[in-house]
């Protein structure tokens, strides 16, 4: 009789098996890194795009409201619009504009500097600027009281070419003021049914009485509505340099002011000569990501219009062009 316990012989792995095992653990752990670096890097290329056109998406929230009130209450012709900003021998907002802008700022979208005209595949050609500038009106929710005024040519020796306007709400003082010279566009005002500016001449010391001047007859309707007058010009700093900037001035009022970093150009066109002309604005954004890369990462660009303008530092950045486009109603 045996005594004790038998013990079960156990079967181990062979050599061969454990060396199978390896290689499949090692081929599964390189997919597994290599799908590990191919997320990471998906991941972070999504998130400077995503920056870029965050950035795109603020720079064009700039300037919408500006171009949606291009031209409102204001001769949008040449000739018209030159004459109507000049009343009387001190004021003169045109000359402010342009000696701001160092441009001939002659109606309410004017587009300036440096163009490029680009042949579209139907062979219609474009043209595309750098700067551009706006005049435009900004809503006030200030009623005009009494009757319609019928506003005359101002001349200086007659008291009756001045209209006294009172309001149904005393207007701030950050946004409308006596007119000076040199003009600024905040001595200047329009009401919403005329299609003239007007100087602000006086105001109460309660400022609920406006008293205007012009220089072209118009009629200010019953409880027409106050609009402050203002001009803004937009452009990028060092296109396509080492630290480009968006720009907006608030013409005559104060000097620009950088609006969103990481844009590198910005291209205008304007679609406005001619009989068939759509009168839409279209802005182009070239925008930059985060991270500039030691060797150039970005070649062409889908979307933007002139190629020839994206720079040896840009191609450091991953890019993305963005655009809107608006028509100029006014």
């Amino acid at each position: 009789m045996r005594t004790g316990r038998q013990l079960k012989s156990r079967k181990g792995f062979s050599l061969v098996e454990i060396l199978i095992a390896v290689v499949i653990l090692s081929i599964v752990s390189i997919a597994a890194v290599g799908l590990f670096f191919a997320f990471t890097k998906h991941f972070e290329q999504s998130a400077d795009l995503t920056a870029a056109r965050q950035r795109g998406e603020m720079a064009l929230s700039r300037l919408e409201t500006a171009v949606l009130q291009a031209g409102l209450s204001m001769p949008n012709r040449t000739a018209d619009f030159e004459k109507v900003f000049v009343v009387g021998t001190n004021i003169n907002l045109i000359t402010a504009l342009r000696n701001a802008t160092g441009s001939v700022w002659n109606e309410p979208v004017y587009l300036y500097g440096e163009n490029f005209t680009v042949t579209d595949a139907d062979g219609s050609k474009t043209e595309y600027f750098r700067k551009m500038g706006i005049v435009y009106c900004l809503s006030s929710g200030i009623g005009v009281l009494g009757d319609e005024h019928d506003v005359d040519v101002y001349d200086p020796n007659a008291s009756d070419t001045e209209q006294e306007l009172e309001l149904s709400t005393a207007c701030p003082e950050n946004q409308v003021r006596v007119a000076t010279s040199p003009a600024r566009t905040d001595g200047w005002v329009t009401f919403s049914g005329c299609q003239t500016p007007f100087v602000v001449n006086d105001i109460t010391s309660d400022r609920k009485k406006l008293t205007v001047i012009t220089s072209k007859r118009d009629l200010i309707p019953f409880f027409a509505e106050l609009q402050y007058l203002r001009a803004m010009c937009a452009y990028v700093s060092s296109p396509g340099g080492a630290s480009p900037q968006f720009y907006i001035q608030d013409v005559t009022r104060g000097p620009a002011q950088p609006a969103v970093e990481g844009v590198s150009q910005v291209l205008f066109s304007y679609d406005d000569a001619g009989s068939d002309a759509t009168n839409v604005l279209t802005v182009h954004l070239l925008v930059r990501g985060n991270r500039r890369f030691p060797g150039q990462v970005t070649s062409g660009v889908p979307g933007w219009p002139v190629s020839s303008t994206i720079t040896d530092e840009d191609r450091h950045y991953r890019l993305i062009a963005i655009s809107a486009s608006w028509r100029v109603r006014n």
